[in-house]
């Protein structure tokens, strides 16, 4: 011990000696190239107010700098000189281990555990005063120290504040069942798998899958991580299981279901997520779906590390797993044999799962990998539906172009309040559905304010795990039950209208306060699209306010704001979503289009006026100075829709409806607005659909001929200001 001892001593001294004779020349040095270099750079440096005053104004930002830091540097040194060097290694020694250990648990950690440091001090000093009796220092000491950790105890054991939405359910009964409540079939639940795994639940499987090499889709891990995730699997992705959950009806007859796979998205591989979806798996059996819940637990992030191109594995794992269920399906010795409807069936997927089920459809329709041509697919299952709950977008590009989805119905969900992906990434999907004359189906989002990432599924929860948990703005969200109940409704419609034939439910999706007296529809902002829509407006195709998609003419009147913007998503990255934005300060404003008679033509009692729209959030009101109505703070404010037919030339001869524009509402992630900024805004506009069937016009005008409309008009006439956007103008 003594001789580390003097080896230490001679060491500092030696040091402490070869610094003591250098230092001059080292500043000199440096002093020299760095005067040299600011003269060099301020002649690349230009204000127009002369050569010389712009390299004096480089120069002398400099030497300002260098001597304030200079003086503020000997004073902290000369003061630290008077401390103890054990005081001073160990202060140094914590803040850089919470540091390090921040490393893993991330910023929040870290700004937590420098504020116990804080507190830490402040409480040590206290009991110093205490000791001493200097009672006029020790009451102000205790007196911080019991704010301090007061402040700390209200962060992180309080929830935060209330949005500014309803939920409230409605008093009176809906005109339809709750297609979630259905009981046809009683239901089994049994597990397939390797049978080799380590985990219980597909240790003891029903039945055993092989193993397949998944190799050839992802970005092989290396090293360390390689290492680490072949020990706690026990095998290795050349070797990777089809293990799933399955939920499936009880019947005797000769019956078969469609089916749906559900599979998960990124979460610590260690805290599996592929149990998180009973709620969804038990419901749809009793409908009468075999429900799957795919495990992809292997291909998750851990700490060892990611997979890269997971998204590229998990897609094609899906497929895998309906080759497994079309081979029980044709084999007659199999307790399954012609038990599956593989006619009918759906993908859902959650988070980066709701991602792989868009590339597990476009990989289904290819013959070869895009990003390896010398691998095969050639799978070709019917797959009709597809949701995506909060998915993923853009992690992995099929020969680097962006998902593009024909002829397939999709439904996406999104919560308002998602910390994990705080964009909505699936709207971009959204709009990258397209549909054929001859295809009948349909397209929906459901934009869930107060809804998160991790309550779509009941075994995560929390979209991020302590301490982030703690600072999230967790009053704004509604209780898991809430979000999963409106989650199981949706997904429930959509399935009976898409694999069921059940049209009649696609009216949910139309009209959002049909679901308001089982779950509260002010929180919901609800798209909608069929293939039958003629779209006369979609603000797409040029940058001419004044002409409409199909050739027809826009006209503003006395409008305060008219112009054609790109929707962005929270982070002010683009939705890709054109759209109008209009905003009056006078109940003399309008905004009307010119419908061809080509399109007028078609029109007959049946045909559905049909727009989406928006208010636009307080914020853009005030950026505009427009104030936002009185009395409709946070409220739908309305406006009047009115049809023109021919020969009619008066304005007030128009027959008119009222229809309510939702407002956007603030979302607060977590309760520092210092840090929501890093995200961007705190909203989102999300864009709500809104029918006006023409046929009210009966009411006045029972010999009307509908084919006569010539203008669509918005008139704002019912409010003395506003602000919206509105887009996909049409006809269906």
């Amino acid at each position: 011990m003594n001789k580390f001892k003097m080896l230490l001593k001679t060491g500092i001294e030696e040091a402490t000696r070869f610094v003591s004779n250098s230092w001059r020349f080292i500043i000199a040095a440096l002093l020299l190239y760095i005067v040299c270099f600011l003269l060099f750079m301020g002649f690349f440096f230009y204000t127009g107010a002369g050569k010389w005053a712009d390299v004096l104004i480089i120069v002398g930002s400099g030497a300002f700098v260098f001597i304030t830091i200079w003086i503020l540097t000997f004073l902290l040194v000369n003061f630290i000189k008077r401390m103890p060097i054990f005081f001073l290694a160990c202060i140094i020694g914590a803040v850089y281990a919470v540091y390090s250990v921040g490393t893993y648990l991330g910023p929040f950690f870290r700004l937590m555990g420098y504020f116990v440091l804080v507190l830490g001090a402040f409480s040590g000093l206290t009991l110093y005063l205490y000791k001493k009796q200097k009672k006029s220092f020790f009451f102000l000491s205790f007196i911080s120290t019991v704010v301090l950790h007061g402040i700390f105890i209200y962060f992180t054991a309080t929830d935060g504040k209330e949005g500014d939405w309803s939920l409230q359910l409605n008093s009176s009964s809906s005109q339809i069942v709750n297609p979630a409540t259905e009981k046809n079939y009683d239901i089994t639940y049994f597990t397939y798998g390797s049978g080799s795994d380590k985990r219980d639940d597909y240790k003891d499987v029903l039945y055993q899958t092989n193993p397949v090499n998944i190799s050839s889709f992802i970005v092989q891990p290396k090293g360390w991580n390689k290492w680490y995730r072949e020990w706690f699997w026990g095998f290795n992705l050349q070797n990777a299981p089809l293990n799933g959950r399955v939920w499936m009806p009880i019947s005797n007859d000769n019956e078969t279901f469609p089916l749906v796979l559900i599979v998960h998205g990124n979460h610590n591989m260690a805290d599996f997520s592929d149990g998180g979806y009973a709620y969804l798996g038990e419901m749809l059996a009793k409908k009468g779906y075999i429900a799957v819940s795919v495990d992809q637990n292997f291909i998750n992030s851990g700490k060892s590390g990611h997979i890269g191109w997971d998204n590229a594995g998990r897609a094609w794992l899906l497929l895998k797993h309906l080759e497994q269920w079309q081979t029980w399906n044709k084999t007659k010795e199999h307790d399954l044999f012609n038990k599956i409807d593989m006619d009918n069936i759906a993908l859902i997927g959650h988070s980066r799962g709701g991602e792989a089920i868009s590339i597990a459809k476009q990989f289904n329709e290819l013959e070869r990998f895009p990003n390896n041509a010398k691998v095969r697919l050639n799978f070709d299952f019917s797959i009709k539906a597809l949701i995506g709950l909060s998915p993923g977008d853009g992690r992995f590009t099929p020969g680097d172009q962006p998902v593009k989805l024909e002829d397939v119905n999709y439904l996406t969900l999104q919560g308002g309040n998602d910390t994990d992906h705080t964009n909505y990434l699936g709207m971009r999907q959204f709009e990258r559905v397209h549909f054929n004359e001859d295809f009948d189906g349909f397209k929906s989002s459901i934009y869930i304010y107060g809804g998160n990432h991790g309550q779509f599924n009941s075994d995560w929860e929390m979209d991020q795990p302590a301490p982030y948990w703690w600072f999230m703005n967790r009053k704004e969200l509604m209780t898991p039950d809430t979000q999963r109940d409106i989650t199981k409704i949706y997904i429930a419609s959509f399935l009976d209208a898409t694999l069921k034939g059940k049209k009649e439910l696609k009216k949910i999706f139309e009209d959002k306060n049909l679901v308001s007296s089982w779950v509260p529809a002010d929180p919901l902002r609800v798209r909608y699209e069929n293939s039958s829509f003629t779209p006369l407006a979609t603000f797409e195709e040029d940058v001419d306010v004044t002409t409409s998609t199909i050739g027809g003419e826009m006209q503003g009147h006395n409008l305060q704001v008219w112009k054609e913007i790109n929707l962005l998503q929270r982070n002010k990255e683009p939705q890709y979503n054109q759209v109008v934005k209009l905003g009056w300060s006078s109940r003399n404003s309008r905004y009307t289009l010119i419908v061809p008679n080509t399109v007028s033509d078609d029109f007959h009692a049946d045909t559905v006026l049909r727009f989406d729209a928006v208010q636009a959030h307080p914020e853009r009101y005030e950026f505009y100075h427009i104030p936002v109505p009185e009395g409709y703070q946070h409220k739908p404010i309305p406006i009047t829709v009115s049809l023109k037919p021919k020969g009619v030339s008066k304005f007030d001869s128009r027959l008119r409806t009222t229809v309510y524009i939702d407002p956007t509402y603030s979302t607060k992630l977590y309760r520092f607005n210092w840090w929501n900024k890093r995200f961007g805004n705190e909203y989102e506009h999300m864009l709500h659909t809104y029918e006006v069937p023409i046929d009210y016009w009966k009411d006045s005008f029972p010999t009307i001929d509908f084919s006569n409309i010539e203008e669509i008009s918005f008139e704002f006439n019912q409010t003395n200001s506003g602000l919206i956007f509105l887009d996909n103008i049409g006809f269906y």
